[in-house]
């Protein structure tokens, strides 16, 4: 198990959602849709397995580049 610690929590209050209490991994929150809570109804489950989805539809070429590669690339 890892441990991480937000540089934008100051005393339980998040500095990037206008000073909400901290919640990690809610809409706002720099870990939002990047990683899987324990809590399998956790906002940010959703938005990352979306946005998973979403990968696996783009061809890896598209991904790479940000363009479709072409016959003369």
């Amino acid at each position: 198990m890892q441990g991480w610690s937000c540089p934008h929590n100051i005393n339980e209050i998040c500095q990037i959602r206008n000073g909400k209490p901290c919640e990690p991994g809610y809409p706002g929150c720099i870990l939002f849709g990047k990683m899987v809570f324990a809590d399998p109804e956790h906002p940010s489950n959703k938005a990352f397995h979306e946005k998973r989805r979403q990968q696996r539809k783009t061809p890896a070429s598209e991904t790479e580049t940000g363009a479709k590669k072409t016959d003369t690339d």
